[in-house]
Formats: structure tokens, sequence, C-alpha cells
């Protein structure tokens, strides 16, 4: 049995040391390759490791669960977001979640899983090492960074943001942040000034410059509240170590006068010269940016108090944000599926429950790490709190000061960076590790009903070991196939569903491989269907321009039909999939179904510009002027800042006849009546108003010349019956373009003999 234990034991220890690295795991076979690889690695180790925990925990007591505050505020968390997930606007995706972001409930069980098998299996001398792994893999990654800053290595996101491994610069920020905070811990755990000490403050070092480097503004704003409360902290209770004091209040004014500089010379040459800097002095109320993320949280706001006690479920804030769209959203992001705040994105996904779950765990985190030796709750919480201050206010425990700042510094980084950014995966793996580690640290022995599993322990009278492991290793290859096996097959068939292939002219086209490929991801029947399905509609879309194999033409259009016809049915209330719905079958022709669905998209987001605009074209080519008209008003006089509404009511108006008032639109808007744009060269054209056309064509020419325009004009003088003007501006554009003179010279052939080319 001994022996048994130890290869467990090993074995789990193996697996929770691995995590770390999956940091670097990027995997082109699959979808969203810096997402799907890391949460699909992770999922299935911790489901190895749970499995063997398990069989462990049953052999041997000690490594049972024992109670602590932060356990069962984790479970009560993980219970809470179960029941929003269930009773959410969508519960398969609150459950599952998608490739994009691979959450859900799916994602934090594992994560709760993991925080149970290592708050019950690591030891205190084991926590050290795995602290120190996770610092190891950071500073890897860190000096991956500096790689990427010196052009040794790519930049996934493009632009100069530093992105590491993880494919987004604001996962590399938190990551580092989070990691540089450990550093400094297990740096106050290490003798002063040996050779480990230096390689603490070297890594220190490496991850605050790769994190600013990021410019990721959430993890620079919380780095320095972190670090200015762990010094303040440090300043009023240290009683017997002045030098580490006057450091202290040294990094305090170092802090705030670089934050007073960087703001004070925000327009400086200096600081703009400097990306980081410049993006850093950005943080401020006002702005684009803010603005929008202002009204991304009023909308939250709105959803909460909608359903205020559990919420909408995981992964459903997509739903609230079509409901509840502000139209000064018109010149953002379309389809925002997160509140970019991590305390709104709960309060959305589970209500004022699971937002209160959630804060409790950074409450008791902090008050675990304030902990003076006593059993955490044996006075009771509020006289606990205050024994624990009046001895470290008279010096009693200033052995363990240091660290405790920098761990109380830690959580108030990770919550001002939570206030602007969502979580990933890494942040809830070293979220939950710390609170493992100070659940861990707590229940040494059980603080409650000690003798509560003795009686469990495997003797004659209860099952050998080899008897339970039988029904464990059963459930445990069903959940593998079903978690991860399945959708890892079918996330490689959207990459070959995509996967650009070309002909014999080089030309890129759809093939019979990419079909096949995209009915294989829908066999799979994963939670990877949605996005396929948003795959194979836009597939289809593409395709739908002659030159494509009509044969292949019609068979895509086909599935993408049944598919999003399907997604909308297991998806009722999503405008996305609608629009996408809408989009297609206008593509194809189908007047009647493109209608019905953008009007349903519309009904679902009455406030969203960009649909609105969709259903206006397809109320003209209905013949619904009149509605057309309605909705073109309405939508322009939600934002009358977006030219796009400006344009379109005007040019719903033009299909009314009256042309005074298109034109004070046009006007008021564009300072000109005569602008250049497709929407409404074609409207005139229509309306056969060739003078209107002539006079946006020629107004575009006195800006610049360009030969495409010039060429439109001739066609417009040659519909007018105007041959020699048509002529005329034939041969300019011959003059100024020697490679246009056969083709010219054919088209002035063309139009003598009377035939439009």
């Amino acid at each position: 049995m001994k022996t048994t234990e130890n290869f467990l034991r090993n074995a789990i220890l193996t697996g929770i040391f691995a995590v770390p690295f999956l940091a670097f795991l990027v995997t082109g076979s699959m979808f969203f390759p810096f997402i799907t690889g890391k949460n699909f690695g992770f999922r299935i180790i911790t489901e190895v490791i749970f499995a063997l925990w398990i069989l462990l925990a049953y052999a041997n007591v000690s490594y049972r669960p024992k109670f602590s505050w932060i356990m069962a505020t984790a479970a009560s968390f993980v219970g809470i977001v179960f029941l929003a997930d269930i009773f959410g606007a969508n519960p398969a995706r609150s459950i599952w979640s998608n490739y994009e972001r691979m959450e859900g409930f799916a994602a934090l069980i594992h994560v709760f899983a993991f925080f149970v098998v290592a708050g019950s299996v690591l030891t205190r001398d084991l926590w050290t090492k795995f602290l120190q792994t996770s610092v190891f893999a950071a500073t890897i990654m860190a000096l991956y960074g500096w790689m990427q800053y010196a052009g040794g290595a790519a930049i996934n996101q493009g632009g100069g943001r530093l992105d590491g491994r993880f494919g987004n610069a604001a996962y590399l920020g938190g990551y580092l942040l989070f990691n540089a905070f450990l550093t400094a811990f297990l740096m106050t755990r290490t003798k002063k000034y040996n050779f480990l000490w230096w390689i603490y403050a070297c890594a220190i070092i490496l991850q605050v410059i790769i994190m600013f480097l990021t410019e990721t503004r959430g993890s620079m704003l919380g780095f320095f509240v972190g670090v200015t409360l762990s010094s303040l902290i440090f300043i009023f209770l240290s009683k017997k170590n002045p030098l580490l004091k006057k450091i202290a209040i040294g990094v305090v004014g170092f802090v705030a006068v670089f934050i007073f500089s960087v703001f004070q010379f925000k327009d400086s040459s200096f600081v703009q010269s400097h990306s980081t800097l410049s993006r850093f002095a950005t943080i401020s109320l006002s702005g684009s940016t803010v603005d929008s993320r202002f009204m991304v949280w009023g909308m939250a706001i709105d959803g909460f108090k909608e359903r205020p006690i559990l919420g909408w479920g995981q992964d459903n804030f997509n739903v609230v944000f079509n409901k509840y769209y502000n139209p000064g959203m018109w010149n953002q992001e379309q389809w925002f599926d997160r509140a970019h705040d991590i305390f709104l994105d709960w309060l959305i996904s589970a209500g004022f429950l699971g937002l209160f779950a959630y804060l409790l765990l950074f409450v008791l985190g902090v008050l675990f790490v304030w902990e003076t030796g006593t059993k955490f709750g044996e006075k009771g919480l509020l006289k606990n709190i205050s024994f624990a201050w009046k001895k470290y206010v008279s010096g009693e425990e200033e052995h363990h000061l240091l660290e405790k700042s920098i761990l109380t510094g830690l959580f108030a980084a990770y919550f001002v960076h939570n206030i602007f950014v969502f979580d990933n995966l890494f942040s809830y793996i070293l979220f939950f590790s710390v609170l493992a580690f100070l659940h861990s640290s707590h229940v040494e022995e059980p603080v409650m009903a000690k003798n509560f599993t003795k009686k469990f322990v495997p003797g004659n009278d209860v099952l050998p070991l080899s008897y339970i492991a039988g029904p464990v290793l059963f459930v445990f290859v069903i959940v593998m196939y079903i978690v991860n096996i399945k959708p890892i097959l079918a996330s490689q068939a959207i990459i070959a569903g995509i996967q650009p292939h070309q002909d014999a002219s080089g030309k890129v086209t759809f093939t019979k491989e990419n079909f096949d490929s995209f009915k294989q991801v829908i066999a799979y029947d994963t939670f990877g269907n949605s996005e396929a399905r948003e795959q194979i509609v836009q597939a289809a879309v593409r395709n739908a321009s002659p030159g494509v194999d009509k044969d292949m033409q019609k068979q895509l259009f086909e599935l993408a039909k049944e598919q999003i016809l399907e997604q909308i049915r297991d998806v009722p209330e999503d405008a996305r999939i609608e629009t996408f719905a809408g989009t297609l079958f206008l593509r194809y022709g189908q007047q009647d179904e493109a209608l019905a669905h953008f009007e349903r998209a519309h009904e679902l987001s009455p406030n969203k510009q960009t649909i609105s605009l969709s259903l206006i074209l397809c109320y003209l080519n209905a013949g619904r002027a009149d509605d057309a008209m309605a909705l073109a008003k309405a939508t322009y006089e939600l934002d009358t800042d977006f030219k796009e509404a400006a344009k379109m009511y005007a040019v719903t108006v033009l299909y009314k006849g009256d042309q005074k008032l298109a034109d004070d639109i046009l006007i008021k808007n564009f300072g000109t009546a005569a602008i250049y744009d497709e929407d409404l060269i074609t409207t005139y054209a229509f309306m056969k108003k060739y003078d209107k056309v002539l006079e946006i064509l020629n107004q575009k020419l006195k800006e610049k010349e360009d030969s495409q325009v010039r060429i439109r004009l001739a066609a417009t003088y040659l519909e007018m019956g105007d041959n020699a003007a048509s002529i005329a501006e034939i041969e300019k554009v011959m003059a100024e373009d020697p490679s246009f003179k056969q083709q010219g010279e054919y088209f002035i052939q063309e139009i003598r003999a009377g035939r439009k080319p």
C-alpha cells in the first residue's frame, strides 16, 4: 500500500509542477492556438491528477480535503456559478464556452479541482518549490518577451506591445504582475544576499520591465498600487527594521514622483517618444477608450438590474451587450463578449451572489495572510482580526511582516488589474494557487471535526483500493473523451475547413476537402459547433461570387443554411447569429429570408446601428421605402455623429424623392452634398439622376486625379447618351496611363459603333 501511495503522490506532484509550463504551449494545429492548447493541456493534467488524488485520498486520510473558510467560499462560489449557468440565458454556452475563450463552468470546475488537489497534497516545502517553479517559468517567459522587444521573436498580436506566448499583451501583463509579487515573496524567505536572493532580484527586475513593455495599463496601475500598499503597511507596522523601513519610504516616494512626472509632462517629447510612458499617461476619465469602457460598464449595470440574483450565466455578456447596446458605441467593436472588468463580468455571469462570493475570496485571502497563529475563526472572525491587528501594531509579530505585506500588495495589485481587464486561464490558476497555498498553510490539521474522516480509512471493513480504481478509471476515460478528445479533434477540423487551397491558376478556392472538414466538425457535436457554424457561413458568403464551382457553391450554401438555422434554434436570443443568417441569405439573393432574420436581430438589439443599416437595405430591396425611411431616421437620431447612419438616412430620403432634405442631411454631416460614396452614387444612378453622379465624380477629381473615377465618369456620360463626352474622358485616361491605351481604344470603338462596352 505504501508503494502505491508513493506512486500516486509522485504522479500527482508531477502533474501539479507541470502546470506552470503550460504557459508556453501554443498549438498551431488548433483553432485559437494561444488559447486552446493551454486550456486543453490544463484540463487533461487536472483530470489525471484529480482521478489519482481520489485514489490517494481514499487510501490515506491525510490527503483528504480539510475545512477552511477559503475552501468553503471557493466551493460556494463554484456552486453559485453552476446554478447561474444552468438557469442562465444559454446554459450550453455557459457550461462549455467556446474556443476563443475556453472558460465557462468547464474551466472553473477544473480550476477548483486543481485548487482542491494542490491544497490537499502540497506541504509547506512543496508549496515553496511550486511557487519557485511558477516564478522560473515566468522568468523564462520574460526572457522570451525580451527577445520580442529585441526583434528576435515575432509579436503575435502585431504592433509593439509584447505578448510572450500568450498572444495577448494584457494576458502577459497580468501573468508577470502576479509572478513579480510571488518572486518578491520568495525573496523574503531567502537568506539575504545569497546566490538565490540575487537570482530573485534579477528575476523581479526583468519581469517588471517586460510587464511594462506589454503596455497593459491595468497591470501597470495594479503594480503601483500593490507596491505602494505593501510599502505603506511595512512603514506603519515595522518596529525593528529601520533600514527596510527607509527603503519602503523611498519606494513610495519614487512611485509618487514617477506618476506625477509622467502625468505632469505627458505632452513632452520624452514621454510621447516612449510608447509605454505615453500609454500610461493616457489613463484618465476621458478619451474614446475610457468613454467606450464606461458605456460597456453601463450596459452591464442595466443587465444586472434585469437579473440581479444569479445573473445571465457565464459567457452570456454578448446577450446583455446587444440588448442594452449604447448607440454611442458605433465606432467601437460591435460584438463585445466581456465587460472588460472582471467584477462586472461576474455580476453579469452570476449576479450579486456570485460577485459576493468572488470578492469574499479576496477578503479571506488577505485575512489568512494576516492570521497570527491562532486557528482561523477560533475566536470569531472580528475578534481574530482585532487580535491580529494588536499584535502587529505592538511589534510582536514582525518576523513575517515583509512577506505578509507583499502578499497583501499582490491581492491589491490583482484587484486593480481586474478592474480594467477580464481573467484568463493563467490568472485563474495563479489566483487559486495562492488561495490553495493560504488554505493549506492554515489546515495542517483539520480545524473542525478532526475525527470526521477517520472511519473512511481503508481497512478490513472497506473495499480494497483496486476495487475503487476501476470505477474511477471508467469515469476518467469518459470525461477525457467528452471534455478533451472530441473538442480537440473538432478544433483541428475547423483549421482544416478554413485552410486556404489554390487551384491550378494559383487562385484561392474552396475545395471538397474544406467542405468535408466542416461536416466533420459538426459530426463531432462539441461546443465548437457554434464557431464552426460561423466559419461555414463566412465561407459560404465568400464563395457566393461568380467563378466558384456551382455545385460546390450550392452544397456549401445548403450546409451553411442548415447549420445557421440550427444555431438559431439552439440560441434564439443571439442577435449576432441572426445577422450571420441575414447576411448569408442576402448574399444568395433570398431577400425574404434575409429580411426576416435582420428584423429579428433588430428586435434583439434595437439600438445597434450596424444591424439597422442592414435592415434598411433589405427594406429598400423589398420596395418598402416608408419602412426604410422611418428606420433610417430613427437610426440616425440615435447618435448623429455616426456618419454612415447619416448617409443611409439621406439615401432613403432620396428614394422617397426628397432631394432637398437629402442635401440638407449630407451638408450638415459632411459639409457637402457631393460626397464620394458607392451607396449614394448607386442610388442616384438607379434614379437616373446622372447630374448628381457627375457632380460627385467631378468633385472627387478636383480633389485628386483618379483614372478609375474618370472611367466611371465616362460610363455616366455614356448612360446619359453623351458619347462625345464619354470618349473625351476615356482619351484623358489614355493620355495619363499608357497601359490603358489598348483597352481605351476598344471602348471608344464600341461607343462609336453604338454599343456599350
